[in-house]
């Protein structure tokens, strides 16, 4: 659930970009409308039941440490991530309006801020 998650929050940002092409470029948008938005759902639908095992785990097994709490932050702060992901998709189908082109490539590239550290703090939690 995690690894389609994170999948969907490397992805949505990429298809905001290509939407945005389109539209300025007058090309079809319906089909990256709908496969967007799909995306969207399917990636809240992944990280609902990555919470769901994930707070099985963390409870039934009693992980715990610093680095559980640095990971968990980072993991809200990429879920917010993703959630401004979906407010952009929402908007630009409501109005029309995206934004600039090099802030939706730095939007889109920004995301490995986050998982990067989650990544090192799931390896070398014991280190």
């Amino acid at each position: 659930f995690v690894v389609s998650w994170l999948a969907c929050v490397f992805v949505l940002p990429r298809a905001l970009l290509h939407y945005k092409i389109a539209h300025e470029s007058n090309r079809e948008t319906e089909a990256l409308q709908f496969l967007s938005m799909k995306l969207f759902r399917f990636g809240l639908l992944m990280f609902l039941l990555a919470l769901v095992f994930g707070m099985w785990l963390w409870l039934g097994f009693g992980i715990n440490g610093v680095w559980l709490h640095i990971k968990l932050a980072l993991v809200g702060l990429l879920l917010l991530y993703f959630l401004a992901s979906g407010w952009l998709l929402r908007r630009a189908r409501e109005s029309g309006t995206f934004p600039r082109g090099l802030a939706l490539r730095i939007f889109n590239e920004s995301s490995l801020l986050f998982v990067i550290p989650i990544i090192y703090l799931a390896v070398s939690k014991n280190a």
